[in-house]
């Protein structure tokens, strides 16, 4: 009977490749980005303005203007800006009813003068041609949205191979059958004004912790296309660069909202992924008490569950194989998050992010 236990979890595992199947990414560029108005909403990012502005400068076409937002930071995030030749304005009081983010972007939108507004996170990086594979999508009558490729540089950053990749297949759009459901990335999004302006911007989904699920709603209701596109080979993130802490708080903020907005076949695609692997780890407590042939039948499930969520790792970012290998770890630490953010939610804890409380 215990023989059964890892070759059904590995089964049950495969369930992921239906949901990542059919990746798709940006290929096609242009001579023109004269139409864009790149948005960026930063609060306290010093660590990162820089480089993304340098990118979006090192393009080898160049938007109509860089408008960073400055979501009244503590840091030297509007200096730096400036110094770097953006258009800096200073984020206004927020709102009761609002959220950061989402009050940064529609005052973005409000100050913009491009055809099309280009939304992009501060953690962004633009690769060689980057921004000529943006504006390539300007041709097309649709919203575009990308998730970066994750550039993972120092070991803590592992830990989020199991976050990432499950926001990939929670979209459901690199599915066998893509959902209909439609949704969109967070970190990059690409609009038309007109699109932007007739679904209620920002302010439609002003109090949303993620409210790129709930304006991609908006934007379906409306008929308009949705298109979600990989962003390697042009668009990368550096998420966590300060340490442990950030990267546990800014996945635990969001982290139950994002589950509740999923399509329900990305749900059990993941969950059956998810439980195949904790039936591994059940699989390697019971060694001890099982015979020579539950242990190699549950070493080669296990390799075999390593090397399947290395592909879906590396859809995500540059995740290494032995993460992949060593899945208990980084799959324990998304367990025990999930748990945790369950819990304080249940004992009505409030997650915060950079000095905001998440509610």
């Amino acid at each position: 009977m215990f023989l059964a236990l890892p070759v059904i979890a590995l089964l049950i595992s495969f369930a992921i490749l239906f949901s990542l199947c059919r990746p798709r990414y940006l290929t096609s560029k242009t001579t023109n980005a004269g139409k864009i108005s790149i948005i960026i909403p930063a609060r306290d990012e010093e660590h990162n303005i820089t480089k993304l502005l340098t990118s979006i400068r090192s393009q080898p076409i160049q938007p109509l203007e860089i408008l960073v937002i400055d979501d009244q930071s503590t840091d030297q995030t509007a200096e730096m800006a400036c110094d770097l030749g953006a258009t800096v304005i200073s984020g206004k009081e927020m709102p009761v009813g609002w959220k950061g983010k989402t009050w940064a972007c529609q005052q973005g939108a409000d100050a913009a003068v491009g055809e099309w507004y280009l939304y992009l996170d501060a953690d962004i990086t633009l690769l060689e041609n980057g921004l000529a594979k943006l504006a390539a999508l300007t041709s097309i009558n649709a919203i575009h949205s990308i998730c970066p490729f994750h550039k993972i540089q120092r070991p803590y950053e592992q830990l989020s191979a199991f976050f990432n990749t499950i926001t990939l297949a929670g979209v459901d759009t690199f599915a066998a059958t893509p959902s209909s459901q439609g949704t969109l990335f967070g970190q990059v999004l690409l609009i038309h004004r007109d699109h932007y302006h007739n679904a209620g911007g920002h302010e439609a989904v002003r109090d949303e912790i993620l409210e790129n699920f709930q304006f991609a709603q908006r934007l379906k209701a409306q008929k308009h296309d949705v298109n979600l596109y990989l962003g390697k080979g042009a668009v990368e993130m550096r998420m966590f660069p300060q340490g442990l802490a950030q990267l546990t708080s800014s996945w635990k903020k969001g982290f139950l909202a994002g589950a509740a907005q999923s399509p329900k076949r990305a749900l059990l695609t993941t969950s059956l992924w998810l439980t195949g692997g904790m039936m591994l780890i059940v699989a390697f407590t019971l060694i001890p008490f099982a015979n020579a042939a539950f242990l190699s039948a549950t070493l080669l499930c296990s390799f075999c569950y390593g090397i399947l969520s290395f592909f879906c790792f590396r859809l995500a970012g540059n995740f290494s194989l032995w993460t992949a290998l060593l899945f208990p770890i980084p799959l324990l630490f998304y367990q025990i998050l999930f748990f945790k953010a369950l819990l304080d939610e249940q004992k009505g804890v409030k997650a915060t992010w950079k000095g905001r409380i998440i509610d």
